[in-house]
């Protein structure tokens, strides 16, 4: 068990979603929607290591739960924030640039699926949780 390297994402993973929280008290709701897909993505990375599993190079979060084979709600909430990655990026991936896209209210929905997934996935990752709470 890669228990050192999953607490680190884990820990990163948790710091992304207080960020993406904070961002959108700023109106940095493009932020805030990028920061949400970071932190599942590195909770996702965590459980990985946690598992014993390598840790995939990649930022496809739908990709890497499907192979993680999460429940059905998890994977839904997932493709939720997927595109997110590029999205609230890239200026040259739709018609608008990613600030312009984003809103108080889709930034919020981004970060309660994101949180959503964090509760759904607890059982998988409760030890690290239980770890962090004592340091």
């Amino acid at each position: 068990m890669n228990r050192d390297i999953a607490r680190k994402w884990l820990k990163q993973a948790l710091h992304d979603l207080e960020m993406a929280e904070k961002n959108i008290e700023i109106e940095g709701y493009d932020i805030a929607a990028f920061l949400a897909h970071q932190a599942v993505e590195k909770l996702l990375k965590a459980i990985f290591a946690l598992e014993d599993k390598k840790i995939p190079r990649i930022h496809y979060i739908d990709e890497l739960a499907q192979e993680l084979k999460v429940a059905d709600e998890v994977l839904t909430r997932i493709f939720e924030l997927t595109a997110d990655y590029t999205l609230a990026r890239y200026p040259d991936v739709s018609e608008d640039v990613p600030y312009e896209q984003y809103d108080e209210a889709i930034a919020k929905e981004k970060v309660e699926s994101a949180k959503r997934i964090f509760e759904l996935l607890q059982k998988r990752y409760e030890i690290l949780a239980e770890e962090n709470n004592g340091k």
